[in-house]
């Protein structure tokens, strides 16, 4: 069971929750804590004093006084008017991180909620009861509004649930089947249900996981791809990446060099006149090392996120202050996911290359597009065609979001972070480029099969014998998307991750 306490709370702590689907609970501390931040809201109520998110209305009209005795259903109309996304549903993966971000953030104690709240979100995670969520309508500031007021209606019994297949379910009817009463949200606790950036985080955490994985394989299959077309590993030597003192780079330099050890294609052309390879083999190293670089900066700003503070305004306990800030934006996550968008569409860029030079037989070493009789056949022809398609894609996609702010709210939020669609374009990207992967991966195998006389290292053998359990070699034109769609499962799904961490020891 994993303990949320709004400060220690780990990156991959939270992800293997999700994925392992572990139990959740809150920590003595942060029921304290929430506690004593509830009673600073009490207090300013007993004090008449005008406050924002409290007694006034919101955004633009934050100046508008509202009277005592309608302070709750102002929370009921803020989550109403607010629940305004449109498009597909998040899917059950994403909701569960938006939902154990969400609990974490309010038990760090600056939010003014009752403990009863967030516990009853606690209890939706362990019951299985996930808030059927929006994926379109929130610009990252204040917060992300419209999806998470998706969430907080179900609280009231109005809004709609998640079916196992990722359907609507009338959010009433579900509590009524889980014997769960509605809750009234008091004063505040509307406003700090839906203030906060756990959808864009959300989106983060999912696509750091995939995009982890694809960079783990494509190094990999960037070894694999050097090895079959008779390149060579001595840009990969460790003395190399020590004159350049990249991180990264020695990372990815050391997979690539131990993927192409004792292999049998390596040792046949150690004395050949091939000086050196073209750019996407040698240098795989320094631009997979930049990834992994990004990888470590994006884990350490998502991990300060998920123990952060994040609505708006916060209560500061030891003051017994109600202080209005800007904690809602979310500049540090939609930067780091456009970024993240640069960098898997230039490895993309940098597979569909090696694809290329799959195609011709100078760098090849094979039969044109790879298929015993070219003319006849076409082989991988259209393959390179469709990496090529998604490639370009990417690079359209690749744009910051983050760069593309627009004001609302009758310009009072005239600075937004549109880090949402940084997310979702970004998973995209990762998308399009697991399929790119798997393409190349195809392409190896393929290759691998001209060579009979040569035998591969032990590691890529295994990821050819593993290809081979569902993609036969191909002797004469068949149809490929079959094909492209097991290669490319197979990158999603970590098998070649798995081989990796078993065989590295």
């Amino acid at each position: 069971m994993l303990s949320l306490d709004g400060y220690t709370v780990s990156l991959q702590e939270l992800i293997r929750c999700v994925q392992k689907r572990e139990k959740i609970s809150l920590s003595p501390e942060s029921l304290d804590r929430m506690q004593a931040s509830r009673k600073v809201v009490d207090d300013f109520l007993k004090s008449d004093q005008v406050t924002y998110g409290i007694n006034t209305g919101f955004g633009k009209l934050a100046n508008q006084r509202i009277s005592s005795d309608d302070l709750k259903q102002l929370q009921r109309n803020l989550i109403r008017s607010h629940s305004a996304g449109v498009g597909p549903l998040f899917p059950e993966e994403i909701v569960r991180y938006i939902l154990l971000l969400k609990i974490n953030s309010l038990a760090r104690g600056y939010s003014g909620i009752r403990p009863e709240v967030v516990q009853r979100l606690v209890e939706y995670y362990n019951r299985g009861l996930f808030p059927a969520i929006t994926s379109k309508g929130s610009v990252g500031a204040s917060g992300d509004l419209a999806p998470l007021a998706d969430l907080a209606l179900t609280l009231t019994g109005e809004g709609d649930f998640l079916t196992p297949e990722g359907e609507r379910q009338a959010a009433n009817r579900v509590l009524d089947q889980e014997n769960l009463e509605p809750l009234t949200l008091l004063e505040k606790e509307g406003l700090s249900l839906i203030n906060g950036t756990q959808v864009s985080t959300a989106l983060a955490i999912t696509a750091y996981a995939k995009a982890k994985n694809l960079l783990d394989s494509m190094t990999l299959i960037g070894g694999f791809s050097t090895e079959v077309m008779l390149g060579t590993d001595a840009a990969f030597r460790p003395e190399i990446q020590e004159a350049r003192n990249q991180k990264g780079q020695k990372h990815a330099a050391a997979m690539l060099h131990r993927v192409m050890q004792d292999s049998g294609f390596r040792h046949s052309h150690e004395t050949c006149d091939r000086v050196q390879d073209f750019y996407s083999l040698r240098c795989i190293p320094q631009v997979h090392g930049s990834a992994y670089d990004l990888l470590d900066y994006s884990a350490a700003t998502i991990e300060r996120e998920i123990n952060s503070a994040t609505d708006n305004p916060l209560t500061l306990t030891e003051s017994g202050e109600l202080v209005s800030g800007g904690n809602f934006h979310a500049a540090p996550i939609g930067h780091l996911m456009d970024y993240l968008a640069i960098v898997i569409a230039d490895l993309g860029n940098m597979s569909e290359r090696r694809i290329a030079a799959f195609q011709e037989s100078s760098q090849s070493q094979a039969p044109m597009f790879l298929v015993k009789t070219p003319g006849l056949n076409s082989g991988f022809m259209i393959a390179h065609v469709t990496a090529a398609s998604l490639a370009s894609e990417n690079k359209i996609l690749a744009h910051p979001a983050t760069v593309d702010s627009i004001p609302t709210s009758a310009n009072q939020e005239d600075h937004v972070s549109m880090a949402p669609n940084a997310g979702r374009k970004l998973l995209q990207i990762i998308e399009n480029t697991e399929w790119i992967c798997g393409i190349e991966y195809l392409c190896c195998a393929q290759a691998a099969d001209f060579h009979k006389d040569l035998q591969l290292g032990p590691i890529s053998k295994q990821f050819y014998s593993r290809l081979r359990e569902t993609v036969p070699f191909m002797e004469t034109d068949s149809i490929l998307h079959q094909h492209i769609e097991s290669g490319a499962r197979l990158i999603r799904e970590g098998v070649l991750n798995e081989i990796w961490e078993h065989e590295k020891g």
